[in-house]
């Protein structure tokens, strides 16, 4: 008996103003292969946006050093928009992209169609823009690209196939924030949603061509230096953290 494919949606997060990205979203629609819809961003700059009900310092250990602006929480909110969607629609994963990613074929369509034989209900798959984690295992390779578990989950969240278990988790888990998406999610011993890593993947980030980032922050002066410094006192933390945490799963 042929099991049944899973039921996948895209969700492209686009911030209505940033209109020059409009022709990026189009592509990306005509390139996916499954029913997309662009979710609006919200849009941190609004005067009517209000972040206190979502913002708290200091919930999870590590602390994050930084205040988050308002742009940060407004992402951070954008792919809670997401994963409602997906639990909304009741499918059984959702591929969540923001709009400032290009897709190189045949890359993506072979990692994505490795992702889709080998995701797990409550997981996440996440199609990092650069390689910069290390594997615990090799999960599969297929065509050369590789499905693994890293032992500490990388920072971007620019594509990720989210199954619709660990959506209904990380909702539960962020009603209230304290730092970036990227940065949460790097938490596993947190959320406990297993995270895995496809590469090579064909995703590529194209916000240089589309005016930029559109929540960088440049800082000058002492404010920059001391972020310098307090920067990789808390990444060392995370990496401590998760380094114990994936050695007491592996030895389970």
């Amino acid at each position: 008996m042929t099991a049944t494919p899973p039921k996948i949606r895209c969700f492209i997060i686009h911030l209505e103003r940033a209109y020059q990205r409009a022709p990026q979203v189009q592509k990306l629609i005509e390139a996916l292969p499954f029913e997309t819809e662009v979710v609006s961003a919200i849009d941190g700059s609004l005067k009517s946006f209000v972040n206190n009900s979502f913002y708290q310092r200091s919930l999870i250990k590590p602390e994050y050093p930084f205040f988050l602006r308002p742009a940060e929480i407004a992402t951070f909110l954008s792919h809670r928009k997401c994963w409602q969607r997906i639990v909304d629609e009741d499918v059984d994963a959702g591929l969540v992209l923001e709009d400032d990613v290009n897709i190189v074929e045949p890359d993506f369509t072979n990692s994505l169609s490795l992702a889709l034989k080998k995701y797990q209900s409550g997981s996440i798959i996440r199609f990092p823009i650069k390689l910069r984690e290390k594997p615990t295992s090799h999960i599969s390779t297929e065509k050369k690209v590789t499905l693994f578990q890293p032992l500490q989950v990388g920072l971007g969240a620019q594509a990720q196939l989210i199954s619709r278990e660990a959506a209904k988790t990380l909702l539960s888990k962020t009603k209230i924030i304290d730092r970036p998406v990227d940065t949460y999610l790097q938490l596993v011993w947190e959320h406990h949603v297993p995270i895995f890593s496809v590469w090579p993947n064909g995703v590529c980030e194209n916000s240089d061509n589309l005016g930029g980032s559109l929540i960088s922050d440049k800082k000058r002066g002492w404010a920059k230096f001391k972020q310098e410094l307090q920067r990789p006192l808390y990444r060392a933390k995370v990496k401590k953290i998760a380094r114990k945490y994936m050695d007491r799963k592996i030895n389970e």
